[in-house]
């Protein structure tokens, strides 16, 4: 009971922090965690050692568990472990995916070009904060349709892990510029070379597709950041 409890208070808080319930930068507090959550103190510290081993949290001495703020240099070793990983499950994935993955990328596809479609009729070229969600969405989608199709294990783990840092970080939300009619136009071409290099059973051509598209996605975000940074934002 006691193991089943740990489990589901682990999950909770583990929601609460990638769904940004619980902000980058919070405190957090075991009794009060605990009293919210109706549980006793040794599933939540239990919770929380396992969230600060992911890198979800961060213990400081004396302080306390705070919800862990990104910096550009965990950003910067982020997409390069993306960039990485990634590659080499779509290279996997071209070994290995099945036409009901393929259609589930057709799928998903068609969803980004529907949003596209509304961002040209935009006045100013650019995202709102609901497309810019849904966009995600599709994105996180997307790629993991392809770590399935992969079918290794050691790749879904590692990239399971550190999918749980991106979204913490939430670098992208509530950043609706980010998503330019430019970035979304070469996002869908991007996407639709990966499917097709899939599709095509070619190894290499995908692993070096998806580095590209990860590549691209690396530096317009750290562009962005670096610039709303500068302009005081």
């Amino acid at each position: 009971m006691q193991d089943t409890l740990s489990e589901k208070t682990y999950r909770e808080l583990r929601r609460k922090v990638l769904t940004g319930e619980l902000e980058a930068g919070a405190q957090l507090v075991n009794r009060t965690l605990a009293q919210a959550m109706a549980v006793s103190l040794a599933p939540v510290r239990e919770a929380l050692n396992r969230l600060a081993t992911e890198g979800l949290i961060e213990h400081v001495p004396g302080a306390g568990a705070f919800v862990r703020k990104p910096s550009p240099q965990d950003l910067e070793e982020l997409y390069v472990l993306r960039e990485a990983v990634e590659s080499c499950a779509a290279a996997e994935a071209a070994r290995n995916i099945t036409q009901n993955q393929l259609d589930s990328l057709d799928g998903v596809r068609s969803e980004f070009e529907a949003i596209l479609t509304t961002i040209r009729r935009e006045k100013s070229k650019m995202a709102t904060e609901v497309m810019l969600d849904r966009w995600l969405d599709c994105e996180e989608r997307f790629h993991l349709i392809v770590v399935e199709a992969a079918r290794n294990r050691l790749l879904a783990k590692v990239i399971e892990d550190y999918t749980a840092l991106g979204q913490v970080f939430g670098v992208q939300r509530h950043r609706a510029a980010i998503l330019t009619l430019a970035v979304a136009e070469e996002t869908c071409r991007d996407h639709a070379a990966i499917t097709e290099s899939l599709r095509q059973r070619d190894v290499e051509t995908a692993r070096r597709l998806m580095s590209d598209h990860i590549r691209k996605g690396r530096k317009t975000v750290l562009e962005h950041l670096r610039g709303h940074r500068h302009s005081g934002g």
